[in-house]
């Protein structure tokens, strides 16, 4: 089981469930949540990338929007799910004050996030890769968005100053054996170039760094995980 159905687990949706996926990217927890039986999803994100079956699915309702400011009434939903948003927040105590805002009282909220700086790849030079993992969680994109490479051990810290109580805490690291574009590996591999574009011989050291990550997957030797950090967060 995967993050994302890992994160529509611990919300505990049950059928007749009102849910959010915050976040939503192209839809990968609010396909999860409505596996569940959810009966409703709000699916919001800051663009429009959810896939069109879910655009199209009458269960669920997609929302172009601030994740600090949701376009939701008070007492709307039942849980909540925010995956790997907070590093890209400006403000994440807006954002935890807005949920705790849209659940009902007795709402599940559940807080999760990868921590990058934890990310292992089987490589054949392992100080190179502690190296260009250093870079890359030290890296900020183009843009001047936030990044935090150490989101998932802050999550309690976010929840010690938002009105709800942490019920649990949660953290496992799926193993990944793929390197082949769109894999998981591959789309984290792919931010480790881009933050050492801007010096050449690090550049051409890592291009070098993936061509063995190829030959390892190729070879059936390859292993990747990023451990995962989820709360489950309760409004009384």
């Amino acid at each position: 089981m995967g993050r994302f159905e890992n994160v529509a687990t611990l919300a505990r949706p049950h059928a007749g469930t009102v849910a959010l996926d915050l976040a939503c990217g192209s839809g990968r927890t609010t396909r999860a949540l409505l596996h569940a039986g959810t009966r409703l999803v709000h699916a919001v994100d800051v663009g429009s990338t959810l896939d069109d079956d879910l655009l199209l699915d009458e269960r669920v309702r997609a929302h172009i929007a601030d994740l600090a400011h949701l376009p939701l009434d008070d007492g709307a939903a039942d849980v909540a799910v925010s995956l790997n948003a907070v590093e890209h927040l400006r403000d994440v105590d807006a954002h935890l004050a807005e949920v705790h805002r849209v659940l009902r009282p007795g709402g599940t909220a559940v807080l999760a996030h990868s921590d990058w700086d934890t990310a292992l790849f089987t490589s054949d030079d392992d100080t190179l890769t502690r190296t260009l993992l250093d870079r890359f969680v030290a890296h900020a994109p183009a843009g001047g968005s936030p990044a935090d490479g150490f989101a998932g051990r802050k999550l309690l810290q976010h929840a010690a100053r938002s009105a709800f109580t942490v019920e649990s805490v949660h953290s496992w690291a799926d193993p990944h054996r793929r390197f082949d574009e769109g894999s998981v590996a591959w789309k984290v591999a792919t931010g480790v170039l881009a933050s050492v574009a801007d010096d050449p011989r690090l550049a051409a050291r890592a291009a070098g760094w993936i061509e063995g990550l190829r030959r390892s997957a190729a070879a059936g030797e390859f292993l990747f995980t990023v451990t995962d950090v989820a709360l489950v967060l309760r409004k009384d």
